[in-house]
């Protein structure tokens, strides 16, 4: 099994193929959690929302997990987000701003370890600060003033431990189930 890591940006083609694959099914599971997140946001306010916040990085980890490059995340991030976009997400083309800021939350997790550490502690931590990332970013977009919004300040822990738990695992038992069947040799 191929060992990498570090901040090594040649990406190959299987890169390329295994971030547009994984873009594209995220795409689409994102898309129907999104219409989850929303009737829990718009029915129970921002404490609705952070239950489910967590639910959406299981990607970003994976594909960090797999490919081991420098912006891989923030790559999956735009185009997953541009397939949400394209099949008719509520927030429009706004939701290319999660994309940016989920995967931005990845990278610097990641960045901080010198992309060296791939396991689950790293996984949980790069998927509960892609969840903090995106937390901003959903603050940004609706308006949300935390000054008066109270359950925005409420909502940020359950938002943490949300994507700490949900994506960071999700996204770390995924990439190794997937390297124990070979098809992917880039993941240890």
């Amino acid at each position: 099994m191929e060992k990498r890591g570090g901040w090594d940006f040649k990406y190959k083609t299987r890169d390329i193929v295994i971030i547009a694959v994984i873009a594209a099914i995220a795409g689409v599971v994102n898309t129907g959690i999104g219409n989850l997140w929303y009737l829990a946001n718009t029915s129970l306010g921002p404490m609705g929302g952070a239950l489910l916040q967590g639910a959406f990085m299981w990607a970003y980890v994976l594909v960090m997990w797999l490919v081991r490059r420098p912006g891989a995340a923030i790559l999956l991030g735009i185009i997953e987000t541009t397939v949400e976009v394209l099949m008719g997400n509520a927030s429009g083309i706004g939701t290319l701003g999660w994309g940016l800021f989920q995967g931005l939350g990845v990278e610097v997790i990641m960045a901080i370890s010198g992309y060296k550490k791939f396991g689950l502690l790293a996984a949980m931590m790069a998927a509960a600060g892609a969840s903090q990332f995106g937390t901003v970013w959903t603050a940004i977009l609706f308006g949300w003033d935390p000054a008066y919004a109270k359950d925005v300040w409420l909502a940020i822990p359950i938002n943490l431990i949300s994507g700490l738990v949900i994506s960071g695992l999700l996204g770390y038992y995924l990439a190794k189930a997937l390297a124990k069947t070979g098809l992917i040799r880039s993941a240890q």
